[in-house]
């Protein structure tokens, strides 16, 4: 006996559900939740003879939702998004309360190279989130000890012997200068002429003073009479002034730079060893353990060894999540490296692109930016999170996506001309959706503007809440993008009045613009496109924007952006900077 039958519904067997009613394609189902064909109708047959109903009704051309299973989505759709909506807060919440690492750092061990470490260390466990206490040498001993830190970074000088260390990295000493100094202009300075000088010295706490005191002693200099700071700037200022000259480890030019200041050779060299210190390696957490590997790894992440990062700024299952599911498997196989969809949530889609200008531009991290981030985030009052000409990079256009104007099954209205008729009727009756902080909510300002309505606005976060309540008549009218509304359309418990564009899609024929609807204002393009942080270098752009291309060319993209709705979008990165522009311009002088 097949196992699906004869047992309870299973949550996999109403996702494969509401993946048909979206696709109208037991085959495009199949390929969206990874099982072969007959195995989703396997899970179908199971499902109807559990539920004692027929779900679907097929035909030689299509597959389509029996009466009793358009009764079904509805609220079927509601308690997934909301079951996906628990489990995601679930996994954020469980995530940070497992991946919260404290890493000790001496104060006085800086420079690129340790950076570089604790940078790739997090790219490569984003889910551990680094904690970093800048502490004295001593301190961070003390805080390893008591278990206040999991890893300590610090001098490998006077180090317990009930402590596990690890050489990190090597540093060696300089001498820092003010530039009219007569050191400035030697290659090296022999460490005998330092005898004649005031010495600028960090102070015994920061970690590395006994090794750098015994190598002076060598050469009848008495480091008991120089100057101690604790700050490497400080150190750094004093220099300047002519205060004295300070002996350093060489990174501090790097964490402290001076332009007043010239760093010279110290003849012969001395070396400073920088460990990493655990507690005993057996009782080492999971997290420790790993970032501890990362940090001591010599090779740095590159984009030749690496997988891709994609940053949606959308939940998961959402219509923006599916089109770049969607493009991250094709672009995977174009790059031939594993790319990984990562949901940056928040700030209606502004957090997302926000994450996506703050990482490293080496082609390891791309995502998607919709208009309300790259256009409507710049006409209002909030937050400048990012400057969305000058710290983004964009790549290509992604998707292309017709917004539609909606009324519920239960608003008389089957032309936009008779629902803006009964709203003059009855000013107030009508609830419209104002969906997130892009295009569909101020569509919905716009069309109340162009055509003098009084209508109660009610406010969503995302779309697939707005439609939910539209198809439960909780609220009339929803500008809607296509991927969200496709099978509500297609299942007839909602009504398409208005494309909000000037171009029908092939899926809705009989569907008039605004322009055909006499509100030629009343439009916005929908849909993504594709960016970068900046300082990206030539040819990992250029590399990037050709997998791109070749990725939107494949008829496994264009079948599978049709199926929501979508067209793949062909404007290049410089093309859609000139779209920008021309849009920002348009809603300014339409003052929404």
């Amino acid at each position: 006996m097949d196992a699906f039958i004869n047992s309870p519904v299973t949550l996999k067997q109403l996702r494969i559900l509401l993946s048909i009613a979206e696709t109208e394609s037991f085959s495009a189902t199949a390929n969206a939740v990874g099982l072969t064909q007959s195995a989703v109708s396997q899970a179908i047959k199971a499902l109807d003879e559990n539920l004692g109903i027929s779900l679907i009704e097929r035909t030689s051309r299509q597959v389509s939702l029996s009466t009793d299973g358009r009764e079904l989505i509805g609220p079927l759709r509601e308690a997934l998004f909301n079951l996906d909506l628990v489990i995601e807060r679930a996994r954020q919440k469980g995530s940070v309360a497992r991946g919260t690492l404290t890493v000790a750092c001496g104060s006085t061990v800086t420079g690129r190279d340790l950076a570089g470490r604790l940078a790739f260390a997090q790219q490569s466990y984003p889910d551990i989130r680094l904690q970093l206490r800048d502490l004295t040498h001593t301190s961070v001993i003390d805080a390893v000890h008591s278990g206040l830190a999991e890893l300590g970074i610090c001098v490998d000088d006077s180090i317990p012997s009930d402590l596990h260390s690890e050489l990190l990295l090597q540093d060696d000493y300089s001498v820092f200068c003010c530039v009219d100094h007569p050191f400035s202009r030697r290659a090296e300075v022999p460490v005998g002429l330092l005898k004649y000088e005031t010495l600028v010295l960090l102070s015994s706490n920061s970690g590395g003073r006994a090794s750098l005191d015994s190598f002076l002693s060598r050469y009848g200099i008495n480091p008991a009479v120089a100057q101690e700071v604790a700050q490497p700037a400080m150190a750094m200022s004093l220099a300047s002034e002519r205060f004295g000259v300070a002996v350093l480890p060489t990174s501090c030019g790097d964490a402290a730079p001076n332009p007043r200041v010239c760093r010279i050779k110290i003849s012969p060299q001395l070396d400073r060893c920088v460990s990493i210190v655990t507690r005993q390696a057996a009782n080492l957490p999971e997290a420790a353990r790993l970032v501890k590997d990362a940090l001591t790894r010599r090779r740095r992440k590159t984009s030749s060894d690496s997988g891709v990062t994609l940053i949606v700024p959308f939940p998961p299952n959402g219509p923006a999540d599916r089109y770049a599911r969607y493009f991250a498997r094709v672009f995977s196989e174009k790059i031939e490296r594993r790319v990984s969809v990562d949901n940056a949530v928040g700030l209606g889609g502004l957090l997302g692109v926000h994450k996506i200008t703050r990482s490293s531009p080496d082609g390891l991290t791309i995502g998607l930016a919709g208009t309300g981030a790259t256009v409507f985030s710049c006409l209002g009052n909030g937050d400048d999170l990012f400057d969305v000409f000058h710290d983004v990079t964009y790549l290509h256009g992604l998707v292309k996506v017709p917004n539609i104007l909606l009324v519920g099954a239960h608003v008389a209205a089957w032309r936009l001309t008779d629902l803006i008729a009964q709203a003059r009727m009855r000013p107030g009756k009508y609830q419209i959706a104002h969906v997130g902080q892009g295009s569909l909510s101020v569509l919905a300002d716009l069309f109340q503007k162009k055509t003098d309505l009084l209508l109660n606005a009610r406010n969503y976060e995302g779309l697939v809440p707005a439609m939910t309540d539209l198809m439960k008549q909780r609220v009339d009218i929803v500008f809607a993008e296509a991927a969200g509304a496709t099978s509500a359309i297609r299942n007839e418990v909602v009504r398409p009045l208005m494309i909000a564009g000037h171009q029908r899609p092939s899926w809705l024929p009989d569907t008039p613009t605004c322009e055909e609807c006499g509100l030629p204002d009343v439009f916005a393009d929908g849909g993504y496109c594709l960016v970068a942080p900046t300082g990206l270098k030539d040819d990992i752009r250029q590399g990037l924007t050709r997998a791109i291309v070749e990725a939107l060319e494949s008829p496994a993209i264009k079948h599978d952006f049709m199926s929501l709705g979508g067209t793949p979008d062909d404007r290049t990165g410089d093309m859609y900077v000139d779209y920008l522009k021309s849009e920002h311009a348009r809603w300014r002088a339409l003052n929404i």
